[in-house]
C-alpha cells in the first residue's frame, strides 16, 4: 500500500487526490459560475433600481412636408416635443420615441392615434407613465400632428 505525501508541516497526510484533508473539494465549477452569475444579476438589478428612465432616441428623416403637415410640424413643436423629443425622435424621460416601428400605422392606427392626443392614454407599453389628453388642441391639429408624424414615420423607413 502506498503512503499518502505530507503536505503540511504539522505532518497531516494528504487524501487519495493529494489535498489537505480540511480542502475544500469543488468536482464543478458550474455551480460556482452560476452562483456568481446570479449575485451579478441582483447586484446590477439593485444598482438601475429607481434610476431615471430615458428613453431611446430615433433618428428622424423629416420629408418635404406640405401645408398640413408642415402646421402639424409647428404643432408637435409646441405641444408634444418636450416629452417625444424633437420631431418624435424621443430622448426625453417622459415620453417615448413616436418615430418608431411600435406606432406605424398598421399596429397604431390614425384613429388610435387621434384618440390619445384628445384623450389621453393610461401606461401600458412604455414605462413613462400616462400620457395626459393634449389641452387645446383642435381637431384640425391632431389631424395635422398625424399627418406629420406619418409623413416623418415613412421618411424615416417606419411604414
Amino acid at each position: 500500500m502506498v503512503k499518502p505525501p505530507i503536505l503540511d508541516p504539522e505532518n497531516q497526510p494528504a487524501d487519495d487526490s493529494g489535498l489537505h484533508p480540511d480542502a475544500p473539494r469543488h468536482n464543478s465549477p458550474w455551480k460556482w459560475m452560476l452562483l456568481m452569475m446570479a449575485i451579478l444579476v441582483v447586484l446590477t438589478t439593485i444598482s438601475m433600481w429607481g434610476r431615471e428612465k430615458i428613453s431611446i432616441k430615433a433618428t428622424v428623416v423629416v420629408p418635404e412636408l406640405d401645408a398640413a403637415q408642415q402646421s402639424g410640424r409647428a404643432v408637435f413643436a409646441e405641444k408634444c416635443q418636450d416629452c417625444h423629443g424633437v420631431d418624435g425622435s424621443g430622448g426625453s424621460p417622459k415620453g417615448p420615441p413616436l418615430i418608431h416601428p411600435m406606432y406605424r400605422a398598421n399596429l397604431y392606427p390614425d384613429y388610435v392615434f387621434k384618440k390619445v392626443l384628445r384623450d389621453g392614454k393610461r401606461e401600458k407599453n412604455w414605462r413613462f407613465g400616462a400620457m395626459p389628453a393634449t389641452k387645446g388642441i383642435t381637431d384640425q391639429q391632431i389631424d395635422n400632428v398625424t399627418a406629420f408624424v406619418r409623413a416623418a414615420q415613412i421618411a424615416s423607413g417606419i411604414d
